[in-house]
C-alpha cells in the first residue's frame, strides 16, 4: 500500500520535500493556509518594473542547481550582470566601494590603514570562541572593531536584518565558528578547511542567479509538478500522534491520517501545531524572533540620479545612524527589471536595528526612503514609481542559546519518528540553506517508511 507524507506549509521548503517524496513514489498531501504558495518567495511586475517581496537572488549550491537542473529550468536562469560584483558601504555619509579582492584591501576607503592592518593580524589570535558568543564579539575578537562595525555589521543586517551582539555565532555562521574551532583562524580555516565531502557544483554553474521571470519561476514549477496534491487555503489546526503509528491531521478539509509529515511552517505556525505534542518545544518555538521588515520600491529616471549606480547595492552600517537597513540596485543587478530610462532601487527599512520604524505609514516609510537615497546617491526629485511590501515577521533570528531550540527539535524527531522539520528556523535561512535541508528531510522520511515496510 502506497505510504501517504503530510506537508505542512507551502514555501520553498515544503515544496521542495513534497516534490521529492512524490518523485520517490510516495503519495503526498501538502496542506498551505494561504491562497497561494511560495512563502516568502514572491515576484510582482507593475507598471515595467519587475521586483521581489523576499528574496532577490539564489546563492547556488549543489542541491539548489540540481534542483534547478531537474525542473529544466536552466534556460530560464539569468545571470547578475558584471557591474553586481561591486559592492558598497556608507562611512562618514559617504558611498565608498569594499574591496573586490585581496589586492584591492590597501587601497580601499572603507577601512582606515589601522584597520586594515588590524585585519591582517588574525592568524594571530590565540582566543577561540566558547560557544556561546555573539556575531559580534566574535568578529571584534578575530578582525577588529573598525572591521566589525563597517564591514560585517551591515553584512549581518543585509543577511538576517539582525543585531550581532545578539545573534549566535556558532548558530548563525557555524561554519565559521567550526574554522575557527578546528583551525585556530579564520584565514587558515578558509586556506586548509574544505576539502571533505562537500558536493561541489557543476563545472559552469553560476554562483549567483536568478530567473528571467523572477524567482517565482522556481516555486511555480514546484507547483506544476505537485499538481492537485497541494491543498491551498487549508489550515492545518491540529496535529497528533496516532497509537496505533502514523500521525493524525486536522485542518480546515477534516481529519485524516497519515504515516509521517513534514513541517514546513515558520516557527509561529509550528508551536501551535505543536503545543499537544510537546508544549516544551512550541513554547521555544513561540519565543523565536522574526523581526520586522519594510521593503520600499522606488522608480527613478536615470537622470534624477547623480551618483553611477554601477553595482550590487549598498549597506548601511549601525554606526552611521541611518534610517536604512541598506538598498539593492535592483536594475543593475539583473536586465529588464525596469523600463529603459529607469532605475529601480530596492531598500530595506527595520530589522532588528530600527523595528519601530515599520509602524509608520506605507507614504512615510516611502519618504524615508526617498531622503535616504537622495542623501546617499545625489537623487533629485520624487519617484516616478513606487510599491512597498511590509513583513511583520521577516527573518528568524538565531540569537545566543538558540541552540536550545535545535536540541528540541532535534529530541523531538527522535521520540516522533517520521515527523520531520524542514524551515528556515532550523539549520539555515536562505533558500540555498532551505532546498539542502529539504534533501535531508526527504530521506529521513523515507528511511521511516521503509522500516516501516519491513
Amino acid at each position: 500500500m502506497k505510504r501517504r507524507v503530510a506537508i505542512i506549509g507551502g514555501g520553498i521548503s515544503g515544496l521542495c520535500v513534497a516534490y521529492r517524496l512524490q518523485s520517490a513514489g510516495v503519495d503526498v498531501t501538502l496542506f498551505e493556509s494561504g491562497d497561494r504558495i511560495g512563502g516568502n518567495i514572491n515576484t510582482q511586475s507593475r507598471d515595467g518594473f519587475l521586483f521581489e517581496d523576499g528574496p532577490n537572488t539564489l546563492m547556488s549550491n549543489f542541491d539548489l542547481f540540481e534542483l534547478v537542473e531537474d525542473l529544466q529550468l536552466t534556460g530560464k536562469i539569468l545571470l547578475p550582470s558584471p557591474a553586481a560584483k561591486k559592492r558598497y558601504i556608507v562611512r562618514n555619509g559617504r558611498l565608498t566601494a569594499l574591496p573586490a579582492g585581496p589586492l584591492d584591501l590597501f587601497a580601499t576607503a572603507a577601512f582606515s590603514a589601522g584597520g586594515r592592518l588590524r585585519l591582517l593580524k588574525e592568524p594571530l589570535v590565540g582566543s577561540r570562541s566558547n560557544g556561546s558568543e555573539s556575531v559580534a564579539s566574535f568578529f571584534k575578537r578575530r578582525l577588529g572593531s573598525e572591521i566589525a562595525d563597517y564591514a560585517v555589521d551591515p553584512f549581518i543586517s543585509g543577511i538576517y536584518a539582525g543585531d550581532p551582539a545578539k545573534l549566535s555565532i556558532r548558530s548563525a555562521f557555524p561554519k565559521l565558528y567550526e574554522m575557527e574551532k578546528d583551525h585556530g583562524s579564520l584565514f587558515k580555516g578558509a586556506i586548509f578547511g574544505g576539502k571533505g565531502k562537500k558536493k561541489r557544483l557543476p563545472k559552469g554553474a553560476p554562483r549567483t542567479f536568478s530567473f528571467k521571470d523572477g524567482m517565482q519561476t522556481l516555486t511555480e514549477a514546484l507547483h506544476n509538478k505537485l499538481g492537485d496534491n497541494v491543498r491551498l487555503d487549508t489550515p492545518v489546526t491540529r496535529a497528533v500522534a496516532n497509537e496505533n503509528g502514523g500521525y493524525r491531521i486536522e485542518s480546515s478539509a477534516g481529519v485524516e491520517e497519515f504515516d509521517a509529515v513534514a513541517l514546513c511552517t515558520p516557527a509561529a505556525a509550528a508551536s501551535r501545531l505543536l503545543d499537544e505534542m510537546d508544549s516544551g518545544l512550541a513554547g521555544e518555538l513561540a519565543n523565536i524572533y522574526y523581526p520586522p521588515i519594510a521593503v520600499i520600491y522606488t522608480g527613478f529616471k536615470k537622470e534624477q540620479v547623480g551618483t553611477s549606480a554601477d553595482g550590487f547595492g549598498v549597506l548601511v552600517p549601525a554606526a552611521e545612524n541611518r534610517r536604512i537597513l541598506g538598498c539593492l540596485w535592483t536594475s543593475s543587478v539583473f536586465e529588464n527589471r525596469a523600463p529603459a530610462g529607469y532605475h529601480l532601487f530596492t531598500s530595506f527599512i527595520g530589522g532588528s536595528r530600527n523595528a519601530a520604524l515599520c509602524e509608520k505609514s506605507g507614504d512615510a516609510l516611502v519618504d524615508i526612503a526617498v531622503d535616504e537615497i537622495s542623501s546617499i546617491m545625489n537623487v533629485e526629485g520624487r519617484p516616478e514609481f513606487t510599491a512597498i511590501k511590509k513583513w511583520e515577521r521577516s527573518i528568524p533570528q538565531y540569537n545566543i542559546g538558540y541552540e536550545s531550540v535545535v536540541d528540541a527539535i532535534e529530541a523531538f524527531q527522535r521520540n516522533n519518528r517520521g515527523f520531520v522539520f524542514c524551515s528556515n528556523f532550523y539549520k539555515g535561512i536562505s533558500v540555498g540553506d532551505c532546498v539542502k535541508n529539504s534533501v535531508a528531510a526527504t530521506e529521513e522520511i523515507l528511511q521511516f517508511l521503509n522500516s516501516y515496510n519491513d
